[in-house]
């Protein structure tokens, strides 16, 4: 898909991009269907105790045929292009049930200047009440975010009354992406919510030592968290666009280093 200049600049100045009915019924339904038996394949692999969010990661190798795709489906690969370059780095897949809601929070934060990002794909129709991804457009931006950071437990608000909130009202086959530095929260405890994310992070310029600690510690810490996060086949069977994905990972001694988690290369 290619991005146009007035969606990436939404993208940076909101810290996200609903791109919606991007994937086909048809592929919704199939990426649906093999969702559940990955799951359930992952449960017998590794339980999750009854009424827990399940959350799987590396979740691709569950079904390769169904999910690798993702990756090479230049519809997704071309926003991942356009907003973080054409050398940036896959970091995790990952497979969720959501119970419950979560509170406002924000996920990874690269130094001024850098950033990470996900692919949401959530398989549900999901509204403001049931558990949608709600946003605070704008918190990636570093004062407003410390701000955040600081100050939203003492404001005394209930979490859906928090000023600026945005629900992504969401439909299966919309692509939800998001910078990881933008505060976020699922407000609503409807059980069963699936999601589908893909992450990704920039590459670091050579010259930007503190860019390139910071990705070395980024890697290091998602593979310490999740083992290794790329399988062996998932490597072997990549054309050239993936390779380049995986590539710098790699040469920095991740990737494909860690312990093997859940059904990675088992045969």
């Amino acid at each position: 898909m290619a991005v146009t200049r007035e969606e990436a600049l939404r993208f940076r100045t909101f810290g996200f991009l609903h791109c919606r009915q991007m994937l086909s019924p048809r592929e919704i339904d199939a990426l649906s269907a093999a969702f559940d038996l990955a799951m359930a394949k992952a449960e017998r692999h590794r339980p999750t105790p009854s009424g827990e969010r399940q959350q799987v990661v590396p979740f691709f190798d569950y079904d390769p045929d169904a999910f690798y795709p993702l990756l090479d489906d230049q519809r997704l690969v071309g926003v991942f292009d356009t907003l973080l370059g054409e050398d940036f780095i896959l970091t995790a897949t990952e497979g969720i049930s959501h119970v419950g809601g979560s509170p406002w929070h924000r996920d990874a934060c690269a130094p001024e200047g850098m950033f990470s990002m996900r692919a949401a794909i959530y398989l549900d129709p999901l509204g403001p009440d049931d558990g949608c991804l709600s946003v605070i457009p704008g918190s990636h931006f570093t004062p407003f975010r410390e701000a955040l950071e600081t100050s939203v437990e003492e404001l005394g608000l209930p979490p859906e009354e928090l000023p600026g909130r945005y629900p992504l009202v969401n439909e299966p086959g919309d692509v939800i992406f998001m910078n990881h530095k933008t505060f976020h929260a699922a407000l609503g405890a409807r059980a069963g919510r699936r999601a589908i994310h893909i992450n990704a992070v920039q590459n670091a310029a050579p010259d930007r030592e503190d860019h390139v600690e910071w990705l070395t510690g980024f890697l290091g810490r998602e593979t310490e968290a999740w083992g290794r996060l790329y399988s062996e086949r998932l490597v072997v069977t990549a054309p050239p666009r993936r390779q380049r994905m995986l590539a710098r990972a790699i040469e920095l001694g991740f990737g494909t280093t860690g312990r093997i988690t859940h059904l990675q290369d088992l045969r």
